[in-house]
């Protein structure tokens, strides 16, 4: 069984940046360096982004 046939969840664009965006924030706070989530996300979405052109595909909302 493949990761994305177990985790479906996975496939949907905005779940990936929220799950993401909240860890990365979360991670980075617990070591003291406050950034703010806005520009977290925009990273995220930066990559999520780079990761479609190069062939990842997101379910369509």
């Amino acid at each position: 069984m493949k990761l994305f046939e177990k985790y479906a969840k996975l496939r949907h664009k905005s779940y990936v940046t929220s799950m993401v965006t909240n860890a990365v924030s979360g991670s980075m706070a617990l070591e003291n360096q406050h950034v703010p989530e806005p520009q977290v996300q925009a990273i995220v979405i930066a990559l999520l982004r780079e990761a479609e052109l190069k062939g990842r595909e997101f379910v369509k909302n």
